[in-house]
């Protein structure tokens, strides 16, 4: 991907697509920048071993969800047998390949360079200088050992408008092209956003905490009406799963105080949600309403999504 390197040319092409796809401008850039990462991991040498995760995954894979992310989340697989040094490198490293057309922001607070999880901020010069929100987060981890994945084709925004607007002629000589990388399972993704909020319900200001995380509710709905997903929630293998993954997660993090010995049915999730929801609605349509490029759900469809879910787990 190099249209970028053409600024006029560049700016005009989003302004078109965004008029076209009737998606914010700021959103149509970011999608650029992001898709751009994407692309540099599909073509580095550590593509075997990585796997694109999160709720952008479930976006830019399986085009489940309609709203935008800054962030990606990548895992870095098979370093079982690797050194702490080692594996801090290797993140390191993987980091430094894909993000090499970007500039990195150090923000106290969020960027983070730990022996297994590094989290960066990485900014880009925008078309619109009003835009503030030119920054695209990266985040690499090296927590899971393994970690189910299909390869599945990623495409950006811009490649979208020009084959619909019959400038497909402008497709292959920048680059547009859609790229094949490792992405996460859905039902894999599933289980992680709702171990993440079961975890987050346990800290000490758990609506401020929720209230962080208010997109895997987003997310969690539209996972719930997938048919794949749903036919795995009712499964016996989704509660297996779900409990494998709840023993990993104690292991992995310490906070909130005392969550290795944290059970899901005492969860204020499970046990108060709809009174914990009334604290969480106004959150979830100020932020989703900002971020979704088409309408959001309804807050009760969604309640009653995740309803459903937490029901399969009393």
């Amino acid at each position: 991907m190099n249209l970028h390197t053409e600024p006029k040319l560049f700016s005009d092409t989003l302004r078109a697509a965004s008029q076209f796809l009737s998606i914010k401008l700021e959103f149509v850039e970011k999608d650029y920048w992001i898709t751009l990462i994407l692309s540099r991991l599909a073509s580095s040498k550590y593509l075997p071993l990585t796997v694109f995760k999160g709720g952008t995954s479930l976006s830019k894979g399986y085009q489940l969800i309609n709203r935008f992310s800054e962030d990606i989340d990548i895992a870095v697989l098979d370093v079982e047998n690797k050194s702490g040094n080692e594996i801090k490198k290797l993140l390191r490293s993987v980091e430094k390949e894909i993000t090499r057309d970007l500039r990195e922001i150090t923000i106290e607070g969020l960027t983070s360079k730990g022996s297994k999880f590094r989290k960066s901020v990485f900014g880009y010069n925008s078309i619109d200088q009003f835009n503030a929100n030119n920054k695209v987060i990266v985040e690499i981890n090296s927590f899971e050992s393994t970690c189910s994945f299909t390869i599945v084709p990623v495409q950006i925004l811009v490649y979208d408008f020009l084959v619909r607007s019959g400038n497909e002629q402008y497709v292959k000589p920048y680059g547009l092209n859609p790229v094949e990388i490792h992405i996460q399972s859905k039902e894999r993704t599933l289980l992680e956003k709702i171990i993440s909020l079961i975890r987050f319900s346990y800290d000490k200001n758990y609506i401020e905490a929720l209230s962080a995380k208010i997109r895997h509710f987003y997310d969690l709905h539209f996972l719930l009406i997938d048919k794949e997903c749903a036919a795995y929630i009712a499964s016996d293998t989704f509660t297996e799963d779900l409990h494998e993954l709840l023993t990993h997660d104690k292991i992995s993090f310490d906070e909130p105080a005392g969550w290795a010995a944290k059970s899901l049915a005492d969860s204020p999730l499970i046990t108060n949600f709809y009174e914990i929801w009334s604290a969480l609605k106004s959150r979830y349509q100020s932020e989703l309403s900002g971020l979704a490029y088409r309408p959001i759900p309804d807050e009760n469809d969604v309640a009653i999504s995740f309803y459903d879910i937490i029901s399969r787990l009393r």
